[in-house]
């Protein structure tokens, strides 16, 4: 958390010196109100669409919920500037093959799983540069993600029609801290006079360095993320 804490910190100061002369951040940005059309958080909400290139063939895509807070900088009439936290970032891939674990009747069960997922939990920590259009913006920046956990996950199928699951955690093969680039297109859907309403995004992350942690086998690794999310601003 001091590490999300610090990358949102670091995120504030670059605001550009000139939009900010004779004038502290708060009463430049927001005035005496806490939320205005110059500054004010969001809630996001959505889904995650996920999966590691470099992964082994036969390998999909896998998918899971994205939640975090965001907030919106003006820094003129077009270009803004959004820090986020995102807590709950689940990535990963599925149809991974099952590694024996030396447990004969174990691995017996999970030779041929109906199911099985790769699941990385992240709290991710995007910066984007905006540009607005109307109700449309684009924008791009940098992500900085901190892993969570991660953990294997399958599921056999037995003769008798029970479900036999097995979980084990791998969070030790896996480098706490990935770096990647995030670009992102989204409109406003509704849009009350005098505020801002609710908004559509579609977000793609890609990550730049390797997930394993160095001596690990397999990869290099790299997240690649598809987001698409609702964000409701506390403004109105």
């Amino acid at each position: 958390m001091k590490k999300v804490l610090a990358v949102l910190a670091l995120a504030a100061g670059l605001v550009p010196r000139p939009a900010l002369a004779q004038s502290s951040i708060v009463s430049q940005i927001a005035g005496d109100k806490a939320a205005s059309e110059k500054f004010y958080f969001s809630l996001k909400l959505g889904l995650n669409v996920s999966y590691l290139t470099g992964a082994e063939a036969g390998t999909e895509r896998s998918g899971g919920f994205n939640v975090g807070l965001s907030a919106f900088i003006r820094l003129s009439g077009r270009w803004s500037l959004a820090p986020e936290i995102t807590p709950f970032s689940r990535k990963g891939l599925s149809g991974i093959p099952f590694t024996a674990t030396g447990d004969p009747a174990l691995d017996a069960a999970f030779a041929d799983p109906a199911a099985s997922s790769l699941d990385l939990r992240y709290t991710d920590v995007p910066v984007l540069v905006k540009y607005r259009r109307g109700r449309f913006h684009l924008g791009a920046g940098p992500v900085v993600s901190f892993l969570s956990g991660a953990s294997e996950r399958f599921r056999a199928d037995l003769d008798d029609g029970e479900d036999l699951r097995y979980k084990r955690d791998v969070s030790d093969r896996f480098r706490k801290t990935d770096v990647g680039l995030a670009c992102e297109a989204s409109w406003t859907i509704t849009r009350p006079r005098g505020g801002t309403g609710l908004v559509l995004h579609v977000r793609y992350m890609a990550g730049l360095i390797n997930v394993l942690r160095a001596g690990e086998p397999g990869g290099p690794l790299r997240n690649s993320v598809i987001q698409a999310y609702l964000s409701f601003p506390f403004i109105r």
